[in-house]
């Protein structure tokens, strides 16, 4: 009896003891998958809001079948890879007409405003401007405007601006687009960026930052540099057609260069630079 007993007890523990055992490694394992799951939804969550961070950035974003559309009408007609190619600038625009304002000989257009983009796309040494509808499905190559270079021309004296006061460094007017507004910025010595625009009597869109004097000191500095002075009196005009384009008119003390928006990344290297270098300054003054 005592035999039969001690067999009992000793087989009760047995299956107790592996019962515990198999016990432990469901909560392991179940513990180690809820850790997992956990984890797993944590990163969805991040990667989620991080893409919709991005496509929050810029409100304006070009859409992907717009971009993929360009992209492969360009690479059927240079014979370009893909990967080579890269979007650099696009505006949404709105045509005049159904050719998107890019009409073939002998094609009659449709009168109808048609939103869209303005795209452009380079690989580095050329670039390419297209016009497209609001989806991607019509897109048109501006070939008028796809010279490497653009070729200015002289300003009429009529036409100039007025020069510069003694204590102003640089001046932009900024005239056109689809607002159709002109505004002034100037850079004074002392560091003032101040912009009005032209017509507003009550004065109300006027604005004043300031950057450093050291800071207008390095702008003439590259100005000098850049040989700014060789463009004086020089307009590199829109190409034919274009549209709700922005005319920029850019003053130093020596004197006026005239561009636009649509075409200002086939302008002369030195005169692209110039530009840019103003653009940092009124971005450093905000």
């Amino acid at each position: 009896m005592k035999i039969m007993l001690k067999n009992y007890f000793n087989t009760n523990q047995a299956r107790i003891l592996t019962a515990l055992i198999l016990t432990g490694i469901l909560s392991v394992a179940s513990g180690s998958t809820l850790i997992k799951g956990a984890t797993a939804s944590a990163n969805f969550s991040l990667e989620t809001s991080n893409e919709v961070l991005k496509d929050n950035i810029k409100p304006n974003r070009l859409p992907r079948p717009v971009a993929n559309a360009v992209l492969r009408d360009l690479t059927r007609r240079q014979g370009i890879l893909t990967r080579e190619l890269q979007i650099i600038d696009y505006n949404q625009q709105t045509w005049r007409n159904g050719c998107l304002e890019l009409p073939q000989p002998d094609e009659l257009c449709t009168q109808a405003l048609v939103p869209g983009w303005l795209v452009v796309v380079s690989n580095g040494k050329e670039n390419w401007i297209y016009h497209t509808n609001q989806t991607g499905s019509a897109v048109r190559l501006n070939e008028k405007a796809n010279e490497s270079t653009l070729a200015p021309v002289q300003i009429p004296v009529s036409e100039l601006p007025p020069p510069l006061d003694r204590d102003v460094v640089f001046r932009q007017i900024s005239s056109g687009g689809f607002a159709g507004r002109t505004y002034q910025t100037v850079l004074l010595k002392d560091g003032r960026l101040i912009r009005v625009r032209i017509g507003d009597a009550n004065d109300s869109e006027r604005t004043v930052r300031r950057v450093s004097v050291q800071q207008v000191q390095q702008f003439q500095r590259f100005l000098e540099r850049s040989k700014f002075s060789k463009f004086q009196n020089l307009s590199y005009p829109a190409p034919s057609g274009s549209a709700d384009f922005i005319t920029f008119t850019l003053t130093s003390q020596e004197g006026t260069v005239q561009y636009n928006d649509i075409s200002q990344n086939n302008l002369p290297k030195n005169l692209q630079a110039a530009v840019k270098a103003w653009n940092q300054i009124a971005v450093r003054a905000q």
